[in-house]
């Protein structure tokens, strides 16, 4: 009897490790099924709309951005001082060679016109994470930051997996960033693929980063991809690291909510500054 128990509780472990498996494998199998039925919507939306003439309204809404534009770059309007501004900030921004580095007086990013030769116009960061969705599912997280002044550049890599499924999606965005000292607050638009369907569509996203004393970092990371006219992509990545030397270590979170569907879970994350 004592046997059979033993053997019991060996094979449970086993058999819930494995249902769960199946599990995360119809889970993603079902998302990629939705994604197919909404891209299936989109293109019937936009068929039916060719039928429609809708120069004039897209003439019009170009003319009014022109008018704006040409308003606010006016010289007798306050065009002139933000321009003159926004240039002073962008040829005096500078950046460590990387986060607490001991060769700057201060942390990150500094618009004062510094020791040149540990300074630079530019910086680039890569990491990586891995999380557990707790559904049979995981998740992995690829990014790549890239700074020039106030100009930033990021790419988005995911990738949810399961025992023999997989849903990819990747998305390159180009933004403008507020950098004060230890803080960053990015925002960008770009265009995002769902490399497992094929489905191209529109993103936008905000991100920041806060650098914090004892070589602490706050990075939260927010996109958004939509389909259908809607938000149907929803990536938050939000996590707390700790930089030694140009590495980055940090646990987080991470949240997506695809075409109605939750992947969330605690990660580890692992960081390169260039």
């Amino acid at each position: 009897m004592k046997a059979i128990w033993i053997a019991l509780l060996l094979i449970l472990p086993i058999y819930l490790a494995a249902a769960q498996e199946d599990e995360g494998d119809e889970k993603i199998l079902e998302t990629i099924k939705k994604i197919q039925e909404e891209t299936e919507k989109q293109q019937e939306e936009d068929s039916s709309s060719d039928d429609y003439d809708d120069d004039d309204d897209g003439c019009l809404g170009c003319q009014l951005l022109f008018e704006g534009c040409a308003y606010f770059f006016d010289e007798e309007g306050c065009g002139e001082g933000i321009g003159e501004l926004l240039w002073q900030y962008f040829t005096s921004l500078r950046f460590s060679p990387y986060p607490y580095s001991a060769q700057t007086e201060y942390r990150f990013s500094s618009v004062d016109y510094q020791d040149f030769e540990n300074q630079k116009i530019t910086s680039i960061q890569v990491s990586a994470d891995l999380a557990t969705h707790f559904d049979g599912t995981y998740g992995n997280i690829n990014r790549l930051t890239a700074q020039l002044s106030a100009l930033q550049l990021n790419v988005f890599n995911q990738t949810i997996f399961s025992k023999s499924a997989s849903l990819t999606a990747l998305s390159v965005n180009t933004g403008l960033s507020l950098l004060i000292g230890d803080f960053d607050l990015s925002t960008f638009a770009g265009a995002y693929l769902l490399t497992t369907t094929g489905t191209f569509m529109f993103s936008v996203g905000i991100s920041s980063r806060l650098f914090l004393p004892a070589r602490l970092y706050l990075d939260v990371y927010n996109l958004y991809a939509f389909l259908n006219g809607v938000t149907q992509f929803t990536h938050l990545a939000a996590s707390l690291n700790l930089v030694v030397w140009r590495l980055s270590i940090g646990a987080g979170y991470n949240y997506n909510r695809i075409v109605g569907d939750i992947y969330s879970g605690p990660c580890l994350k692992i960081g390169f500054w260039m």
